[in-house]
C-alpha cells in the first residue's frame, strides 16, 4: 500500500480558554495509559478534507479534553490533563493512497493498515490524533487514535457523531450544530454519596493492594509479532442459530462473547484444564449510576470489568446457555451499588496511589478472555454526509492475547464482526472452529 503524507496540522484549543489542570476521575485511573485506534472506510463519494477539518475545528471547543496535553510527570504527582491554553491540541494528518479503496476491502487486519494511521506511544502529548486517508477512487480512510484515560468508547462515538453532524451541516449551508457547553470535567464531576461508602473490596479487583506490586512475578510474555489479529464474521442467521443454541434467552452480545469464550479456550489446548478461566467484559456504567452520580451528557470514562469465571473443563463441557448464563451473571453484578462503591472509594482514597490490577502494557499467556461491545455506540450508522457508504469499521492492530471486539455487520444482512488478537498458534485453530455449533 503506498501512502504518501501530505501534510500534518495541529487544531488548537480555543485561545479565549484559560490553562487548567484537570486530574483523572477514578475511573481514568483504572482505564488503560493508551491510545485506542478505530478506521472508518468509506466507499465514495465523500466530503473533501477542507469541509472534514473545517467540522472538526468547529466541534473539537465542546469537547476540551480531546484537544488537552498529557504532561510528562516525573515527581509522581496523580495524573491530570492540561486544558485550554495549555492543551497540545489535536493532531490530524492528511495522506494520500495511490490505490483505490476497494482493493483492500473489505477491511481486515494487516500490518499494511498500519501506514493508515499516526503510530503512537507513551510520549505522545496529543490526547486525540486523526489520519484523514484519501484514495485514488474518492473513497475515505479515517483513522482516530485517543487516549483511554481522556475517553471511553461511548464518549468517543458522541465525539465522531457530533463531527459527522457538523460536516453535514456545513455541506448544506447550515452552520456546525452546537448543542450546550459540555459538562465540566473531573473528579467533581463524578459524585461520590454523602458520605461515601465502600460496599465493595476495589484493591484487588480494579486496583492492585497496596504491597501486590513489589511481591507480583513477572508475567510470561510473547513478542508482540507472535500476536496474530483476525476479524470472524457472524451472519444474522449464525447469530440466531446462536442464540437458539442457548433457548434465545440471552442478548447477542452475552450469546456470542459467551461462544467465542469456549472456542478460545478450546484453541488454547485447555478443554481438559480444571484451572480457572474468565471472560472480563466492559460494562458502561451510565445509566447504572444515574445522574445524581454522572451528569447527563458527562465526557470521559464510566466504564468498569465484569469478570465471568469457571472451570475451562466446566466451560468446555458444559453448553452454551450455560456460559451465556454466567456471562450475564458477571455484568448484572456490576449494578448501580458497585459502581456507586467504586465512585465513593475513589473519593475515599483520592489521595493515595493507585494501580491499575491490570497493566496496559500485559500480553500475558493466561487462560482469560477480554470481550468489548460496540454493538450499541451507533458507529455502523456514523455518516459524514456526500453518500459515501461506510465499508468497514476495525480496531489498529492489537498486541495483547485473548482480546475479543464485537463490531455491528456493515452488511444488508447484518450479523456481527468479531476481531480477535490472540497468539498465532491459538489462532490458526480458532479460524477452523470458530464457527462451529458444537
Amino acid at each position: 500500500m503506498d501512502v504518501q503524507v501530505q501534510r500534518a496540522l495541529v487544531i488548537p484549543p480555543p485561545p479565549s480558554e484559560p490553562s487548567a489542570e484537570v486530574p483523572l476521575t477514578v475511573f481514568d485511573l483504572v482505564a488503560p495509559a493508551y491510545h485506542v485506534t478505530v478506521l472508518f472506510a468509506y466507499a465514495p463519494p465523500n466530503p473533501t478534507n477542507a469541509a472534514l477539518l473545517h467540522a472538526l475545528t468547529a466541534t473539537l471547543p465542546r469537547f476540551p479534553l480531546l484537544t488537552a496535553r498529557r504532561p510528562s510527570q516525573p515527581d509522581h504527582r496523580r495524573p491530570f490533563f492540561l486544558t485550554g491554553k495549555g492543551g497540545a491540541g489535536a493532531l490530524v494528518v492528511e495522506a494520500a493512497v495511490s490505490s483505490p479503496l476497494a482493493d483492500h476491502l473489505p477491511l481486515a487486519p494487516s500490518r499494511d493498515l498500519e501506514r493508515l494511521h499516526v503510530p503512537v506511544d507513551g510520549a505522545t502529548p496529543h490526547v486525540l490524533v486523526l489520519q484523514i486517508n484519501r484514495f485514488a477512487c474518492g473513497g475515505l480512510l479515517v483513522a482516530s487514535s485517543a487516549h483511554h484515560q481522556a475517553a471511553d468508547g461511548y464518549s468517543m462515538s458522541t465525539f465522531f457523531h457530533a463531527w459527522a453532524d457538523a460536516v453535514r451541516a456545513g455541506a448544506s449551508g447550515a452552520p456546525p450544530v452546537v448543542d450546550r457547553p459540555p459538562v465540566p470535567y473531573g473528579p467533581g464531576a463524578v459524585v461520590p454519596r454523602r458520605p461515601p461508602r465502600c460496599e465493595f473490596e476495589h484493591r484487588g479487583a480494579e486496583f492492585l493492594p497496596r504491597d501486590a506490586a513489589a511481591r507480583r512475578p513477572p508475567p510470561a510474555r510473547v513478542h508482540p509479532s507472535e500476536i496474530a489479529n483476525l476479524l470472524l464474521h457472524f451472519t444474522g442467521e449464525l447469530v440466531a442459530d446462536l442464540k437458539a443454541c442457548a433457548h434465545n434467552k440471552y442478548t447477542t452480545f452475552e450469546t456470542v462473547s459467551a461462544h467465542l469464550w469456549r472456542k478460545i479456550t478450546a484453541a488454547r489446548g485447555r478443554a481438559d484444564d480444571p484451572a480457572r478461566t474468565a471472560l472480563n467484559v466492559t460494562v458502561n456504567g451510565r445509566a447504572r449510576l444515574g445522574p445524581d452520580s454522572l451528569p447527563r451528557g458527562f465526557f470521559g470514562n464510566a466504564v468498569l470489568t465484569a469478570s465471568a469465571g469457571t472451570g475451562a473443563r466446566a466451560l468446555a463441557r458444559g453448553s452454551l446457555a450455560d456460559a451465556a448464563a454466567l456471562v450475564r451473571a458477571g455484568v448484572r453484578a456490576r449494578d448501580r451499588r458497585y459502581f456507586q462503591s467504586f465512585v465513593d472509594f475513589g473519593a475515599l482514597r483520592g489521595g493515595e496511589e493507585l494501580e491499575p490490577a491490570v497493566g496496559d502494557e500485559d500480553n500475558v499467556l493466561l487462560p482469560d478472555v477480554a470481550a468489548d461491545s460496540w454493538l450499541h455506540l451507533e458507529l455502523h450508522r456514523l455518516d459524514f454526509g456526500c453518500g459515501g457508504r461506510l465499508a468497514g469499521i476495525l480496531p489498529a492492530h492489537s498486541p495483547l492475547d485473548g482480546v475479543v471486539v464485537l463490531i455491528p455487520g456493515l452488511g444488508k444482512a447484518g450479523g456481527v464482526d468479531v476481531f480477535v488478537s490472540l497468539w498465532h498458534k491459538h489462532a490458526e485453530v480458532l479460524r477452523d472452529i470458530a464457527y462451529a455449533m458444537d
